[in-house]
């Protein structure tokens, strides 16, 4: 699955980390289901450091289709809010 981070870049992560991305995700979508700030900020920021430790980060010479985009790592959590309205319940279906 290749990942693009806004203001960031592309990851392609795969195997297990997939997983537990799907997990984590769950867990974040919850978080801003329930307006729990402090929750979303805690696993918006566990979803982007699995993705920047576990995937493989693509250079910006490559040109590659993203299948997921996220947010800036600023995001506060009304702006999720709004960017995840539309956001796949679960990743594993890519």
């Amino acid at each position: 699955m290749i990942i693009r981070i806004l203001a960031e870049g592309q990851y392609r992560l795969k195997g297990e980390a997939l997983g537990e991305l799907d997990r984590l995700d769950d867990e974040l979508l919850e978080a801003i289901a329930n307006n729990d700030e402090e929750g979303f900020n805690r696993r918006f920021h566990e979803v982007l450091a699995l993705i920047r430790e576990r995937g493989t980060k693509i250079e910006d010479t490559e040109l590659v289709e993203s299948d997921l985009v996220l947010p800036a790592p600023d995001t506060s959590l009304e702006e999720a809010r709004e960017l995840f309205a539309t956001y796949p319940e679960k990743l594993g279906e890519f």
